[in-house]
């Protein structure tokens, strides 16, 4: 941190100036609260400056966020009928796309990812989780069951499970929120979001539009604050029904742990390592600018960046040296400048962290083809970095990194690559790029990931479920899947006899 002063960016909005530099705490019952005493402070990663403070949510703000939204869902919104629900989703969703400019400025802000790169992916993205759920409310049927029993009338409904308690990731604030209260105000539930400490401007404001757009009050009630603090008080809640995360396998493991004493319904997508297999016979051009780009997208922090790319020998010279030309042309610089095409990573800390995996280079057999090392300017930046010739075993292959760093590694048939891909405790997300039809199908089936990609990549909708296999995760968020984990399903067995 360079400064304790509040940083304001021109590049805001009037409106937007005024709301980001504002003190902010939680958001219940439709109102927006002093951010009291114990507060963090936001800092905009790009500059290493403050741009205000967001309320450390204690025990007690939690759980009248908990009662809020348990009296809205007993109440005003669990008592709408589908239509109305699927109206409001509606509106919802228009408010989010016509706030794009807004919503994008506080992610660019906060996170330091390119402007017009979220204004592009991100907020349409969320406008699309809550128009595909939207349609969904009116559908939701049960199915009248065949029992051997003589007059006996049996079948089941699909019913909300209660209040959600939604944990987002600093990575993607208003997607994430997006693709968790989406399905879960379709299901009939109602939500408490616990946003990134980090990056919690856009979740708040989302909020506000909820209410804009006719949601009762309650419905989408925010905590902000850190994980141990907000995060432990909504997980412990006994009147929260379900947890739906999306962070690291450690907290993971943590709250599936807390979740199966408490047997509360949980959702986790944690964190990947992602091969990302070139065959000779493919188009090689376009799959290693796709391989590139994925692995420097928002500089390497998303979950399903393929970070660990698989090359097979006679292509690895050309694909090399396309990714490494890639990598020297990103315009690096902050979030709010819209000619950056990459930005800084998320925090001092999260850069010291990968600069670590960097340091530990040294040693291995591994060599650093571009560069690894931190840019002479304020902020977190780093190069982005394509590491050539780990083996399997290194960390920079067999971790999740989270940053701008690509490792490169050779192949030699499928039979080889198949299980030194699948020799790993994640299990998100693959991407596979062949001209051979036969090839591309049979190693995907091979793949232990949640998602293949075929000659593609990144490729994503609010239709198509997204979950990983193992360490990433339990659960699928987008499609019916992605709803379906909000909901209970009820028998009702009834004798005409």
């Amino acid at each position: 941190m360079t400064t304790t002063t509040h940083y304001l960016d021109p590049a805001l909005t009037p409106e937007g100036r005024g709301f980001a530099t504002s003190p902010h705490g939680a958001f219940i019952g439709g109102t927006a609260e002093e951010s009291g005493e114990s507060t963090i402070d936001s800092i905009d990663p790009s500059t290493g400056r403050v741009i205000t403070q967001i309320a450390e949510s204690d025990h007690d703000t939690v759980d009248r966020a908990v009662r809020s939204s348990l009296e809205a869902f007993k109440g005003d919104w669990g008592n709408l009928t589908p239509g109305k629900r699927e109206s409001a989703l509606h509106r919802f969703a228009d408010l989010i796309e016509q706030n794009t400019a807004e919503l994008a400025a506080y992610d660019a802000l906060e996170g330091g990812k390119p402007v017009s790169h979220v204004e592009a992916i991100d907020v349409p993205l969320a406008v699309e989780q809550f128009r595909y759920y939207a349609g969904w409310p009116t559908k939701l049927a049960g199915d009248v069951i065949p029992v051997d029993t003589p007059n006996s009338h049996v079948y089941n409904r699909k019913v909300p499970l209660g209040v959600v308690g939604a944990i987002t990731p600093w990575n993607f604030p208003l997607c994430q929120a997006a693709i968790k209260i989406a399905p879960a105000l379709a299901a009939g539930n109602t939500v408490v979001l616990k946003p990134s400490e980090l990056t919690s401007l856009s979740s708040l404001r989302l909020a506000e539009l909820a209410i804009e757009a006719g949601l009762p009050a309650g419905t989408v009630n925010v905590v902000t604050g850190t994980g141990a603090g907000a995060g432990n008080a909504l997980v412990s809640h006994p009147d929260v029904a379900k947890i739906s995360f999306t962070g690291s396998e450690r907290v993971g493991r943590i709250l599936g742990a807390d979740a199966g004493r408490n047997l509360k319904h949980i959702s986790l997508e944690l964190g990947g390592k992602n091969p990302h297999i070139i065959f000779a016979d493919a188009d090689i051009e376009r799959a290693a600018t796709a391989a590139a780009t994925t692995a420097f997208f928002y500089s390497g922090q998303v979950c399903f960046s393929g970070s660990r790319l698989m090359v097979e020998r006679p292509a690895l010279d050309q694909v090399l040296d396309i990714v490494s030309r890639y990598a020297r042309t990103l315009v690096i610089g902050p979030g709010l400048d819209r000619s950056s095409t990459m930005g800084p990573l998320a925090s001092q800390q999260h850069r010291d962290k990968v600069e670590s995996y960097l340091n530990r280079i040294d040693g291995t057999e591994a060599k650093v083809a571009v560069g690894g090392s931190r840019i002479d300017r304020e902020g977190y930046f780093l190069e982005p970095t394509v590491v050539v010739g780990p083996s399997d075993t290194d960390e920079v292959v067999t971790d999740e990194i989270f940053g701008p760093v690509l490792s490169v590694q050779v192949f030699d048939s499928v039979d080889e690559v198949l299980p030194r891909v699948n020799d790993s405790r994640y299990g998100l997300t693959a991407g596979v790029w062949t001209n051979d039809v036969r090839k591309a199908h049979n190693v995907a089936h091979q793949l232990q990931s949640g998602l293949v990609w075929v000659n593609t990549y990144a490729d994503y909708h609010a239709a198509a479920p997204f979950g990983g296999f193992k360490g990433s995760g339990i659960g699928k968020d987008c499609g019916y899947e992605g709803l379906s984990k909000y909901l209970e399903s009820q028998t009702i067995w009834m004798s005409l006899a």
